[in-house]
């Protein structure tokens, strides 16, 4: 089998690329994730519903949390929740999946690198016999 190394050096390099982003992306989500407070000094309330669907008034609660994930919504202010653990349900499912989206990209690179050393044995072996 005749292996395409400057294919290969793209790929590792795309998966590099990837992993880099996920870390990114892992960086961003535990900065974004944030305890908020209402202001209590405006002239009208506002409110939001909660993915559990409870709303949410600003003259009745004291405080809600917000999840911020720009890499979904570019210009969002984030997705409020209702209590931390409702945030924390969305927080660990969107942690969880880009953990597991690092984990798959590591394992490719680990592969890669496995053939990587074996092409590398054989033109040892070939140069030795030469």
């Amino acid at each position: 089998m005749q292996l395409d190394y400057s294919l290969m050096m793209k790929l590792d390099y795309s998966l590099m690329m990837d992993l880099t982003d996920v870390e990114l992306k892992l960086k961003e989500l535990e900065a974004g994730y944030k305890k908020k407070y209402f202001r209590k000094d405006m002239k009208s309330t506002w409110s939001f519903k909660c993915r559990c669907d409870k709303k949410v008034v600003s003259n009745v609660a004291d405080e809600y949390f917000i999840v911020l994930i720009t890499w979904k919504v570019p210009n969002a202010i984030g997705c409020r929740f209702c209590s931390k653990e409702c945030a924390d349900i969305y927080f660990n499912g969107q942690r969880n999946e880009l953990l597991v989206e690092r984990k798959r990209i590591i394992e490719e690179r680990k592969k890669m690198r496995e053939i990587y050393e074996e092409a590398e044995q054989k033109f040892i072996a070939i140069k030795e016999r030469s």
